[in-house]
């Protein structure tokens, strides 16, 4: 039995409640084509709603407890280090692809560097943000790469968050060239299975939710033109294609700002570093960031993506704390078992001003399972729906609706729709990101393994898997382990900062 040929076409951070309305307004007509033909249903995103965990569970089928990524830095190590594809040995769709003997090619898939030798080909997503031999397979790929300028993110500064369409113009530029390569890819391929993930709909919501109405119809733009490419996607590959279209997490409007490292420096549990140096370098930035846009891009990359809120982390003492929260998403470090209790607690009886609890705080082993539980973070902090985390130490209040903040935030629910010949009419379904491998692998005839958590959704199948389909062997992703260098580590970091996710 052939693998049937299937295409997972990502959109990082699409949320369920915008797309349902744009698709309503008319913005979205080819996935409002694809939800009337065949179904939509919304997609649960994993604690915390963050992209490396998420297309992690994506794409192999489990949690972040079996898989082992569950953040941007790994938490098992001190200090902490950043994530790489090789901190993960749980098979992914493409490793089943391979073993049967297909080719997969992939363009984009986050936490995907460095790029293993697959059976077909990859051009690796974030983290990291540079181009080099590691971020592709073949390597022949990369002088392509460059000649066509290929760029992994948009450089994004201040001075165009203000000029939100041509933000949105540098930012679709960016995407079509993604999907140019990957098609151009898969024309060079006898591939079985594709996947590329657009992430402009992420950083934009980033930069522009909540900031009035020229951000909102930044963003109504932006899913307007991706819903074009996933249009150009589909058409360019023909009917004999299955597709599914999936985002990682959702994205909604946080009015308030929630100082978790504040809290904790407050009874003692973190140590804070001087904020003379640092608000010195917040200075700068806010100074030389995105005030030169006449000039070449080439030459103002370095000053793009500088906020006022960057450089928060850099205050906490992370050696020193003895608890401390890295990132914008709920994740928290505490280094002895004996102050989670008090944590939990803590947080727990947090109130605002009206009397209304505004988080709740999980010990990991009551969100994950799996051999991995060990490397996962300590405590997960999950918030009210209008309630974002900032991580500067230095906020004078725990709660607060002033200040320079991001105005939205990673929600938990994303969104899932099929189309193809071997698509039945499905509705909303109760789905968690670790649904998709297996139905991935159904829907190309594959057998998924007994190791994958998810289950296929035999309501999406127009025929059910027959007792006859492909079975695909089990066995740890190929590649040997791999860190990324002090320089590395630093050029990721200050990325990570400046889409605000520290």
């Amino acid at each position: 039995m052939p693998i049937r040929k299937l295409v997972i076409i990502g959109l990082d951070a699409a949320d369920r409640q915008l797309t349902e309305g744009f698709m309503a307004d008319g913005d979205m007509p080819r996935l409002r084509s694809i939800k009337d033909d065949r179904g939509f249903s919304a997609l649960r995103s994993s604690i915390p709603p963050q992209t490396a965990p998420a297309w992690t569970s994506i794409t192999t089928g489990v949690n972040p407890g079996s898989h082992g990524i569950y953040y941007f830095y790994n938490f098992s190590s001190s200090p902490l280090t950043i994530t790489n594809a090789t901190d993960s040995s749980t098979p992914r769709i493409w490793d089943y692809v391979g073993s049967l003997g297909g080719r997969s090619v992939m363009v984009n898939v986050p936490v995907t560097y460095p790029a293993r030798e697959v059976r077909g080909a990859m051009v690796s997503g974030i983290p990291p943000w540079f181009l080099d031999e590691r971020s592709v397979y073949p390597g022949s790929l990369l002088p392509r790469l460059r000649e066509a300028g290929y760029e992994i993110d948009t450089p994004l500064g201040r001075g165009l968050e203000s000029q939100p369409d041509l933000m949105v113009s540098r930012m679709m530029a960016t995407e079509e060239r993604r999907v140019e390569l990957f098609l151009s890819l898969l024309r060079q391929d006898d591939w079985s299975f594709g996947m590329v993930v657009l992430t402009a709909l992420d950083r934009l919501q980033h930069k522009a939710v909540g900031v009035g109405e020229k951000g909102a119809e930044a963003v109504r733009r932006a899913y307007r033109e991706v819903d074009g490419l996933v249009g150009k996607v589909i058409d360019s590959l023909g009917g004999g294609v299955n597709f599914l279209v999936v985002s990682d997490h959702g994205y909604n409007e946080r009015p308030l700002a929630f100082y978790p490292n504040a809290w904790l420096h407050e009874h003692g549990l973190l140590k804070r570093r001087s904020s003379v140096p640092n608000r010195l370098t917040r200075f700068a930035h806010d100074l030389f960031d995105g005030h030169l846009l006449w000039l070449p891009q080439a030459l103002t990359k370095r000053y793009q993506g500088g906020t006022t809120t960057i450089h928060a982390i850099d205050a906490v003492d992370l050696e020193g704390s003895r608890a401390y929260v890295p990132g914008t998403d709920g994740v928290m470090v505490v280094k002895s078992k004996r102050d989670e209790a008090a944590i939990v607690s803590g947080l727990s009886e947090l109130r605002d001003d009206q009397g209304k609890p505004f988080c709740k705080v999980y010990p990991r082993d009551q969100v994950y399972r799996g051999e991995r539980l060990a490397s996962a973070p300590a405590l997960l902090i999950v918030l009210r729906d209008d309630i974002n985390i900032r991580t500067d130490p230095y906020s004078r209040q725990v709660l607060s609706r002033s200040g320079t903040f991001p105005r939205g935030n990673h929600s938990q629910t994303g969104i899932l729709l099929a189309a193809g010949p071997d698509v039945g009419r499905f509705g909303d379904l109760d789905l968690s990101l670790e649904d998709v491998a297996p139905t991935a692998l159904a829907l190309m005839r594959i057998k998924p393994p007994g190791t994958m958590e998810g289950r296929v959704v035999e309501e999406m199948l127009r025929e059910p898997l027959q007792d006859g389909a492909l079975a695909a062997p089990v066995a740890p992703a190929k590649g040997a382990g791999y860190a990324f260098s002090p320089e590395e580590e630093k050029t990721v970091m200050e990325n990570l900062k400046r889409l605000g996710y520290a």
